[in-house]
């Protein structure tokens, strides 16, 4: 059985993973889809810091 903080991580991911498809669902041009690209790019580099 996981512990709490296996739960919250879990639900977590499955959230972040929810966000991202609903944000590449809203994408209708090439152009939407590269800033949404961007945005991605920038988040994961700042949490690399």
């Amino acid at each position: 059985m996981p512990n709490t903080a296996e739960t919250i991580e879990n639900l977590a991911r499955k959230l972040e993973r929810v966000r991202i498809l609903n944000d590449l669902k809203e994408c209708k041009t090439l152009e939407e889809y590269q800033e949404l690209t961007k945005k991605y790019e920038i988040m994961c580099n700042e949490d690399k810091t």
